[in-house]
């Protein structure tokens, strides 16, 4: 996976190489929009474990096309829990996960055809992953909370298609995050998405 995130790094430079070299008038493409994004995100644990691997995650966003080929965005993410139950005799015990994240991204767009671009991402983001463990028997129930924290990168590709004569863009899009938290190396996402262009 580390491979891969050099091989995508290598890939975003030109991009943003050449997307700086196209601006031309500051604020000129200036154009803001809100989004919301679905994705299904697929973690990469740092040892065996029965909890799933897929986790489904809503994301709203903000952000704006700077100029024709820069363009910048903040996000919020919220996942699925996972639940797994761990059964002994009469005592059970339940593990929980899940986790949020928010940040900002850096876009960079080729123009494929006239409304359809491809695009680069570059980001920083915040992820808090909880564990929730619920101990029960039948004569107690207890519960605790353990959270992990990442500040970390995460880069990405995707196709952005703007609608004609709308204010709507549709977008497809995979991201490569590597948590290195105590649960989780890395995590792989792929979402679909909407913005509404102001």
């Amino acid at each position: 996976m580390i491979k891969a995130l050099y091989v995508l790094l290598i890939l975003c430079l030109p991009t943003y190489l050449h997307a700086t070299a196209n601006i031309n008038i500051p604020y000129t493409d200036f154009a803001p929009y809100i989004g919301f994004n679905a994705g299904l995100n697929i973690l990469n644990y740092t040892s065996h474990t029965k909890q799933d691997q897929d986790y489904l995650s809503a994301t709203i966003n903000a952000g704006a096309r700077i100029s024709k080929n820069i363009g910048t965005e903040v996000f919020f993410t919220h996942s699925s829990s996972n639940d797994v139950n761990y059964i002994y005799n009469y005592e059970t015990l339940i593990h929980e996960l899940y986790y949020l994240a928010y940040g900002i991204d850096m876009f960079a767009y080729y123009n494929i055809t006239k409304g359809l671009d491809f695009f680069t991402s570059f980001g920083i983001a915040n992820y808090k992953i909880y564990n929730k463990y619920e101990y029960q028997n039948p004569f107690m129930t207890q519960d605790t909370t353990d959270t992990d924290t990442s500040i970390t990168t995460r880069i990405g590709v995707g196709i952005l298609y703007s609608i004609p004569h709308d204010s709507v863009s549709l977008l497809l899009k995979y991201k490569y995050v590597p948590l290195n938290t105590k649960i989780i190396n890395t995590m792989s996402e792929f979402s679909i998405g909407i913005r509404y262009n102001f």
